[in-house]
């Protein structure tokens, strides 16, 4: 029979990197959409800068919504391994 191992701290810190992942790259884009119309020195290239960071955010919010889906994921993978390690062992401490 094969041994199982599982690093609750890898996968913990996966989690939590995916948690910020939409925090992470929501901010560039918002300063993108937000820019005021003469930012970049003539209408149509700010308009486009604008244009980009709105784009880009629908995408990043995307990118949250399954990082986020993946990180909730995650943290049913751990706390089902704990409840299963914990079990494990109570039937191995009641056989010893």
């Amino acid at each position: 029979m094969a041994d199982l191992c599982i690093d609750f701290d890898v996968l913990d810190r996966v989690r939590r990197n995916l948690v910020d992942v939409e925090d992470l790259l929501k901010g560039p884009c918002k300063g993108m959409a937000d820019l005021p119309s003469d930012a970049a020195g003539h209408d149509d290239l700010s308009s486009k800068l604008r244009e980009f960071g709105d784009e880009w955010d629908y995408g990043i919010g995307k990118l949250g919504d399954f990082s986020g889906g993946a990180a909730d994921a995650l943290t049913t993978i751990c706390s089902t391994f704990r409840d299963l390690d914990d079990e494990l062992g109570k039937v191995f401490d009641q056989q010893a």
